[in-house]
């Protein structure tokens, strides 16, 4: 995949997650406002009777004015063609594995998804220790998971254009050690763990891609 289909996956990502709803009423308020009416009884005088093939019969009811009250010439349509649009990204991100599917709604989408970040972390974290080569203490591995979370928010909010750059001072202070401790033992891993996010995030958008191409065949086949 390269750059300029990565750019066009995560923008149609990002559309088809981004929270455009509030623009229309809605499926169930569109039917709703389809159905409004006033009821008031005709003003001149009531029919009693009705007559049917010689026979006169009594209505039970007495026949109503029904005018429609919207304001609107045309009803609301039922799903806004920008939602129609982008609905083959969204089921293609509900098939992909659990730690994708997390990394792509928060890094991606709204606030709703804020806790998806929660779910990325264990992923990380596993990877990161299968692939660590050297053999860590008990102090230094607790220290690193504590920045693991805070390493998915950083390559998300680079991501999405709105950087957060940390010092190895800041990251010394928040691990609890000093500077140099930290470019010297813990430096190396923090920048570890960024580019297991990155290839995370690659590998996320690559697979979603895949995916909505495969369902588009299987439709149209």
């Amino acid at each position: 995949m390269n750059q300029q289909y990565l750019e066009y996956v995560r923008g149609a990502v990002s559309l088809a997650l981004a929270d455009i709803h509030g623009q229309s009423k809605g499926q169930l308020a569109a039917f709703e406002g389809s159905a409004m009416i006033r009821t008031t009884r005709f003003k001149r005088q009531k029919v009693r009777t009705v007559v049917l093939e010689k026979r006169r019969v009594c209505p039970i009811t007495d026949p109503m004015h029904c005018p429609e009250t919207r304001t609107r010439k045309k009803p609301f349509p039922l799903i806004e063609e920008l939602t129609y649009c982008t609905s083959s990204w969204r089921r293609a991100i509900s098939v992909l594995d659990t730690h994708q599917e997390a990394w792509l709604r928060y890094c991606y989408g709204d606030y709703n998804y804020h806790d998806k970040q929660l779910q990325v972390v264990p992923y990380i974290w596993e990877q990161f220790s299968d692939q660590c080569a050297v053999r860590l203490s008990k102090k230094v591995k607790l220290r690193l998971q504590g920045l693991a979370l805070l390493a998915v928010q950083v390559v998300a909010s680079e991501i999405k254009g709105l950087p957060r750059e940390y010092t190895y001072t800041n990251l010394a202070s928040m691990a609890g050690v000093q500077r140099n401790n930290w470019q010297m033992h813990y430096a190396g891993h923090w920048e570890r763990l960024l580019l297991l996010i990155k290839g995370l995030d690659e590998g996320a958008l690559f697979s979603v891609a895949n995916q909505r191409i495969a369902r588009r065949q299987l439709l149209t086949a």
